[in-house]
C-alpha cells in the first residue's frame, strides 16, 4: 500500500459501480485509479470531485496502468467550489485541461503546488474568480517550462503564440492577438492578485482571451483542445 498526495483531475465512469480517477502528483505526475467495487450492493460507490486535492492510498500496479485505489481523504477544504455554478464550471474547465496537458509531464512539487495553490484560492476568492481563471491559464505554461516573455512587452505590441513573446504591429507570427487582448494577457501574468478585480473585462473579452489561452498552451504541448467536454464547457463562458 503506498499514498500520494493529488489533485482529481476527472473521473470517467468504468462500470456501474466503479470509476477510473484521473489525477496528478507531485511525487509521481500523472496517475491513473480504479476505485474499488463497493462490499455491499446497497453501499454507495466511492466519491471524488473534480480538482479536490487529496491523499490518496492505493495499491500500485508496477506493469504500469491502473493503480487500485483504496481510499481518499481530503487536504484542503474546497468544498466552496462546489456550491458555486460559476466556480464548478471553472473547475471542470481547469480538469479537463490539465487531464490532458499533465498526462506526460514530469512529476514537478511546483507544479502540484501551483495547481494546488489554485485550487484553494479559487474556493476562497469572491470577487476576481473570473479573471484568475484566464490568470491560472496563462500562467500555467511559466510553470511547465514555457513561460510567457514578459520582458518583450511594450504599449502597443501584440502577443505572438509561436514565440510566447510580444512583439511590435507588422512583425510576422502565425498567431497572435490584438492590441488590447495583448495588453490584458500582460497584466494577468504581471499583476499581483489582489490587482486582478481592477482589470475591467466583459464576458466577449474573457470568451476570447480564453481562446487565445487554449491555443496558446495546446500550440507549446502539441494538443488538440477542442475537445466535446472543453467545447461545452467554453459554452458556459460565451
Amino acid at each position: 500500500m503506498q499514498t500520494v498526495k493529488a489533485v482529481i483531475l476527472k473521473s470517467v465512469p468504468y462500470t456501474e459501480q466503479q470509476q477510473i480517477v484521473q489525477a496528478y502528483s507531485g511525487e509521481r505526475g500523472f496517475m491513473e485509479f480504479i476505485t474499488p467495487m463497493p462490499q455491499f450492493r446497497r453501499k454507495k460507490p466511492l466519491s471524488t470531485q473534480c480538482m479536490q486535492v487529496v491523499e490518496i492510498e492505493y495499491l500500485p500496479n508496477e506493469r504500469g496502468g491502473l493503480h487500485k485505489l483504496r481510499s481518499i481523504a481530503p487536504l484542503a477544504d474546497t468544498s466552496a467550489v462546489y456550491f458555486s455554478v460559476v466556480k464548478m464550471n471553472i473547475a471542470l474547465l481547469w480538469g479537463e485541461v490539465l487531464s490532458l496537458t499533465l498526462r506526460h509531464a514530469e512529476p514537478s512539487e511546483q507544479l502540484f503546488e501551483y495547481v494546488r495553490y489554485s485550487v484553494e484560492y479559487l474556493g476562497a476568492s469572491q470577487e476576481d474568480i473570473a479573471n484568475f481563471n484566464l490568470l491560472f491559464l496563462f500562467r500555467l505554461g511559466r510553470v511547465m517550462g514555457f513561460g510567457i516573455n514578459l520582458d518583450s512587452y511594450e504599449e502597443g505590441r501584440l502577443f505572438h503564440v509561436d514565440d510566447a513573446c510580444f512583439h511590435p504591429p507588422g512583425e510576422a507570427g502565425r498567431y497572435c492577438a490584438g492590441p488590447r487582448s495583448s495588453a490584458v494577457i500582460h497584466a494577468l501574468c504581471s499583476s499581483p492578485l489582489e490587482e486582478l478585480k481592477a482589470i475591467p473585462l466583459n464576458q466577449e473579452s474573457r470568451r476570447i482571451l480564453l481562446d487565445i489561452a487554449l491555443l496558446y498552451l495546446g500550440y507549446h504541448l502539441n494538443l488538440d483542445f477542442n475537445t466535446r467536454a472543453i467545447r461545452v464547457i467554453r459554452e458556459v463562458f460565451s
